[in-house]
Parts: structure tokens; sequence; C-alpha cells
């Protein structure tokens, strides 16, 4: 049992590891010397765990999708007194663009699909997944609580949602985050005209509409 630990215990070390250096250094310029140099570990030691650098990057992005999955059901658990509108209305405070992270993360993605294009396609494949269950969890919590309208395709919604959030974050890539919110205030919109039933919309236009109206003026006029 402890020799099994103290495996488990490296091997996510490794992990840990090389998804640093990923970051600060890219994919392509990060090598398995690179990896056991920053641990001091022997590549002996490193190939017991992994076969070569595409079985790491693959882990390092299960890893990854694992973290992102429990991340995003997150905002739906929604707090006392608010409902899936609330949260969709908040988020563009969680919505990063042009940050550090974010940067990393696109080169990561540049790297993956000119280097690796195979671990490419399957990541590309889980995240547009996981973005689709994610619209299922929120369409259902709004017909749940009875401001979605019952006679929504969610299946259909939840994969149209997904698929244009998907185009919406590559089209803001090269954008300045002014620009970003706009279409995401946009996208917005227009997810609740197509999903809020009367008693959903009147929530909407009183609590969020008008007032929105007024702070995205303020927003970009400054």
């Amino acid at each position: 049992m402890l020799r099994i630990n103290v495996m488990e215990s490296l091997k996510s070390d490794i992990l840990n590891t090389a998804t640093a250096l990923f970051k600060k250094c890219g994919l392509r310029s990060v090598s398995i010397d690179d990896v056991c140099k920053e641990l001091r570990i022997s590549k002996k030691t490193f190939y017991n765990y992994f076969k070569q650098k595409e079985e790491l990057i693959e882990q390092v992005l299960h890893s990854f999708h694992e973290q992102k999955r429990q991340k995003d059901k997150q905002p739906w658990n929604c707090e006392e007194g608010k409902n899936v509108i609330d949260v969709l209305m908040d988020l563009d405070k969680k919505v990063k663009i042009n940050t550090e992270d974010e940067r990393k993360h696109l080169a990561i993605l540049f790297d993956l699909e000119k280097y690796y294009p195979k671990i490419f396609r399957k990541h590309v494949d889980i995240m547009r997944e996981q973005q689709y269950e994610v619209m299922k969890i929120f369409i259902n919590k709004g017909l749940a609580e009875d401001v979605f309208r019952q006679d929504v395709d969610i299946d259909l919604t939840a994969l149209f949602i997904a698929s244009q959030f998907g185009n919406l974050k590559n089209m803001a890539q090269d954008k300045k985050r002014k620009d970003f919110l706009q279409m995401f205030y946009f996208f917005r919109d227009v997810i609740i005209r197509i999903l809020a039933n009367e008693k959903g919309m009147e929530y909407y236009l009183k609590n969020y509409y008008n007032k929105q109206k007024d702070e995205k003026k303020d927003f970009f006029t400054n």
C-alpha cells in the first residue's frame, strides 16, 4: 500500500510539473528531459509512468477536463433566493478574456493543434461534450424552477447553445475585452429569449434588461 501511494504521489508530481512547464513554455518546447530535470528524477523513472510524451500530454488534458467538469457544475447550484437567470446574468463577472491564463491556454491549444492533431481533435470533442452536458444541467434547472418553457427541446437547445458559445470564444480570441463583452451580452440575451417562459421573461426584464442597458452604456463609453 505504501509503495502504491508513493507511486501515485510521484505520478501526480510529474503531471503537475509538466502542466506548469507546458503553461510557461508551450507543449512543443518542453521535453521529457525538462520534466525530469525539474523533478530531479531519471528518464527511466519517468518511463515507469508514461510511455512517451504524447501519453503525458493526454494525462495532463484528462486532469484538466476532470477539474473543469466539476467547476462547470458549481455555478448552477444556485444560492438561496437565486435562480438560473440570476446565475447566467452573473457570469460576465467570471468571464476572463485576454488574461495571462487565457493566453497560456490558447498557446497550448495552438501547439496541440499544430504538433499533436490527434490529441487536439480528441480534446475538442471532450470540450464540446462537456459544454453540452453543462447546458443540459442549466436548462433542466430552469425548467425545475419554472422560468423556462416546458416545451423546449432540451437536447437540441443544449447542443445549439454549447456550439454557439464555442464560436463566440473563437471569435473573441483576437478581440479586445470590450468587444468580447458586447458579444457575450448579446448572446446571453438571446439564450434567455429562447428559453424563458412568461414568468422568466418578466423576471429578466424587471431585474436585468433595462438595468443592463444602462450599465453597458457606462462601460463602453469609459
